[in-house]
């Protein structure tokens, strides 16, 4: 259906016309992606260090003197019209521009992600986030303000919380229960303390492959810390309607063959108190040191049951793992590809006017904020991917009733009392938030889930 669509849009020369907002490794690779497609063109590229937007389209054979540099929208209303592939440092031309279908923000900043995402569906933009650090705060508004523009705000296929959002509408169209859905992660047991300092060497990183493909160390190093995975969880479990079991969830070390016996309720010999959860399943053994040899490294999985004595029966014999004295059978897929899937969420917005994955309007979770450390009072926190502190998934009736700190505004706040490694950190621990747009919004949103 996506095929037929945006071939016919390519016959008409009316193609879905994109905007991305930061061109660091993802966008830099969405630009790529894009470019071997019909129907559908990259017409803007943002990014606050401009060389970053001209690299993302120069490797892919446009010429520096075809690029235009815009720096009012009039001027990307002239590029678009010229079929000119134009470059800016200033993310909300594209958000403003009259020619532009699809705005896509990659940036990573929550802050960033406020403005744009605001902007975007001020101007009925269709608004692709892959900004999970933005969702997982203020999503809720954004679904609602792109419900009443009439235009979709989306999760993105090829990053995990999409990918399993498609295994979840599998799932609930043919009629059966979540148990538990979520990702694999590598985490090691001294990863929670991980640091960006320490990124080029547990990734094997070069100085040429980081300063060649953009490489965030502060990002990567959240994926790391276990940050990066507890983000994606709450945005999975906000989209679809899902919630942790326990504050940080399980994550036990499990092969692809355990993986539905451990995320079975107790009384079947699982860890769940519950089913319809969020969960991760670790790629490395309970020792916190050694890989499994049949785990689901960076895939993602759905546990589903039936209480039909032929379904049951015909899934096991198409050789799905089971668990759950014989009711829950696991659905995963190996991997997840980052960036080269992202077009079809573009896609399906622009042209169908759906979403891969959307936060419901009330979230059922949040990503609150933990200590990395021990903290002093006084201590400057530094954010997501930093030194300081981590994000964990938790519940958002909980998080609310606990007056918890959520992760995105964990950065450039000073504490006012010292904290312990792992502990929570409130709102009254820490200095108060001001001049942040990111945080008028969370309060607007605020007051429409909790007075």
């Amino acid at each position: 259906m996506i095929l037929e669509a945006l071939n016919k849009r390519a016959e008409e020369n009316r193609p879905i016309r994109v905007g991305i907002i930061g061109a660091g490794k993802f966008g830099a690779a969405l630009v790529s992606q894009i470019y071997q497609m019909k129907g559908m063109v990259v017409s803007v590229v943002a990014d606050v260090q401009l060389d970053h937007a001209k690299a993302a389209y120069l490797s892919n054979g446009v010429w520096e003197s075809d690029l235009l540099v815009v720096e009012a929208e009039v001027e990307v209303e002239d590029a678009i019209r010229q079929n000119r592939a134009a470059i800016t440092e200033d993310g909300l031309l594209i958000c403003r521009s009259e020619s532009i279908d699809v705005v896509v923000d990659t940036t990573g900043s929550p802050e960033a992600g406020a403005r744009f995402g605001v902007e975007a569906l001020t101007h009925r933009k269709h608004l692709v986030m892959v900004n999970v650090e933005a969702d997982v705060c203020i999503g809720p508004y954004l679904r609602r303000f792109a419900d009443e523009q009439g235009v979709v705000y989306t999760l993105v296929d090829g990053d995990q919380p999409g990918c399993t959002m498609n295994l979840v509408n599998w799932t609930r169209t043919l009629g059966f229960e979540i148990v538990a859905a979520g990702r694999g992660t590598v985490y090691y047991v001294d990863d929670f303390e991980g640091t960006p300092d320490t990124v080029p060497e547990r990734y094997g990183f070069t100085e040429e492959m980081i300063e060649r493909r953009h490489i965030n160390l502060r990002m990567y190093n959240s994926f790391r810390d276990g940050t990066k995975a507890q983000t994606e969880m709450v945005a999975l479990a906000n989209a679809a309607g899902l919630v942790p079991d326990v504050r940080g969830m399980h994550e036990p070390g499990v092969n692809l063959a355990d993986i539905p016996k451990q995320f079975s309720l107790k009384s079947e010999d699982g860890l769940l108190s519950k089913h319809g959860v969020v969960e991760l399943a670790n790629s490395v053994a309970d020792d916190g040191k050694t890989m499994l040899s049949d785990p689901l490294g960076m895939g993602v999985f759905v546990v589903i049951r039936t209480e039909h004595p032929f379904i049951a029966e015909d899934l096991g014999m198409y050789f799905l793992h089971e668990g759950g004295d014989g009711k829950n059978f696991l659905l995963q897929r190996p991997y997840h590809l980052v960036a080269v899937e992202t077009p079809l969420s573009i896609a399906q917005a622009a042209l169908f006017n759906t979403a891969t994955g959307s936060t419901l309007p009330t979230p059922t979770a949040e990503l609150i904020t933990v200590a990395k450390q021990d903290l002093s009072a006084g201590k400057a926190l530094d954010g997501s991917g930093g030194y300081t502190v981590n994000g964990i998934c938790e519940k958002a009736d909980v998080s609310h009733r606990e007056n918890l700190l959520p992760l995105a505004f964990a950065k450039h706040v000073n504490l006012n009392i010292d904290v312990r490694k792992g502990n929570p950190i409130t709102w009254d621990m820490v200095d108060t938030i001001t001049d942040s747009y990111l945080y008028d919004i969370w309060k607007k949103q605020a007051d429409l889930l909790w007075t």
